[in-house]
């Protein structure tokens, strides 16, 4: 069961074309969150076990500016592990994605 956000917070769900919409139902956000898909990458670098993922989040703070919906995590990399990058667009949050990858295998190649 999904936490519920609390008042502070913003709630949004994807439309068909993935661009974030906000809901002001908590039950229509809460089922929607549950019975779609919110990863919309993971990489999974075998040889270190190191995965980063990138999904979406559903929640904004309403203190802050723009909202970061979209979050790319890593995973499994001590250096890095737990490491949190926020997108407020789907498009921003694969950019993002990638660049992560590709620095993570720069660090990998050059040990």
């Amino acid at each position: 069961m999904m936490k519920a956000p609390s008042g502070s917070e913003r709630l949004y769900i994807l439309d068909a074309k993935n661009r974030p919409v906000e809901v002001f139902d908590r039950d229509e956000w809460s089922r929607w969150m549950e019975e779609n898909e919110l990863i919309f990458r993971r990489t999974l670098l075998n040889d270190s076990g190191v995965t980063v993922t990138t999904r979406f989040r559903g929640v904004s703070d309403q203190k802050a500016g723009k909202p970061s919906l979209f979050v790319t995590r890593i995973a499994g990399m001590k250096a890095l592990d737990n490491e949190s990058y926020g997108s407020g667009t789907l498009g921003a949050a694969l950019d993002e994605h990638e660049r992560i990858v590709q620095k993570i295998l720069r660090m990998l190649t050059s040990r």
